[in-house]
């Protein structure tokens, strides 16, 4: 029992790329089919993991660029480093923590909601009655939400990025007296386009590691209720894990 419990551990990634190479391949070859509805499940996926978290993320941002600009003026001395404040920036937030901080915020707020509804669709035979219609779950349910998914956590990296660095700036005048322009310079000064195509890849990587971990978690629930809340906190818990490796990995690629 104990040796079978950990093979399927090792088996647990292999299980997930193929379901991912499943969506993927549905993609490609169902193009165009219910395309209505599909751009409507997709629409609703924006709205629900982007918009509706605009305001908490907003604050998380600039709290989260303000804490950072605190935290190096404790650590240095003020002589001289008002100028570098900007390169500090994008170094821990648009390379590192931003894109981190904006997938946590979607796994806690999108993620598990998309295990809780897809769990509930299983329970419920929902997932069932589709496929006796002859419709394919994947399609209909899977596909929507990666595409609606990748486009929202793309956008909130942006917008996180943004009003942290806003923060950021704030603080820094506030204490330093940097002006803003100086500010902007050191930041355009330190960012390079490869830091902006990183956290895109980033960002789209993040989303399918999430979309596919949770759907497939509600996937599995099958027809037990009681599976639903370990499906659900399993989802979160595997997306975490999955989230630090693939970062790990990507910024080990282009870092060093």
């Amino acid at each position: 029992m104990i040796i079978a419990s950990v093979l399927k551990k090792f088996d647990y990634p292999f299980v997930l790329s193929a379901f991912f190479y499943r969506i993927l391949k549905t993609i490609l070859t169902k193009a165009g089919k219910g395309h209505r509805i599909i751009r409507k499940i997709i629409a609703q996926q924006i709205y629900f993991t982007a918009i509706e978290v605009l305001l908490l993320l907003g604050v998380i941002g600039v709290i989260f660029g303000a804490l950072v600009i605190i935290q190096i003026l404790a650590q240095l001395s003020r002589v001289g480093i008002s100028e570098a404040l900007g390169q500090f920036l994008v170094v821990i937030v648009i390379r590192e923590l931003g894109p981190l901080i904006a997938a946590v915020i979607v796994i806690l707020y999108s993620g598990t909601a998309m295990a809780t509804e897809v769990g509930y669709m299983t329970v419920l035979g929902d997932i069932r009655a589709i496929t006796m219609r002859g419709i394919d779950p994947i399609h209909f349910v899977a596909v929507p939400r990666l595409i609606g998914t990748t486009i929202a956590m793309v956008s909130l990296l942006i917008y996180f990025d943004v009003v942290a660095l806003l923060g950021g700036f704030i603080v820094s005048w506030l204490l330093t007296g940097i002006p803003f322009y100086t500010f902007i310079m050191g930041v355009a000064a330190s960012i390079e386009a490869s830091d902006i195509i990183i956290g895109f890849i980033k960002a789209i990587f993040f989303a399918a590691v999430i979309v596919v971990i949770c759907l497939y978690r509600g996937f599995q629930v099958g027809g037990e209720i009681t599976r639903l809340p370990r499906a659900i906190s399993k989802s979160a818990l595997d997306c975490f894990l999955a989230l630090l490796v693939v970062n790990l990995i990507i910024s080990g690629i282009f870092y060093l």
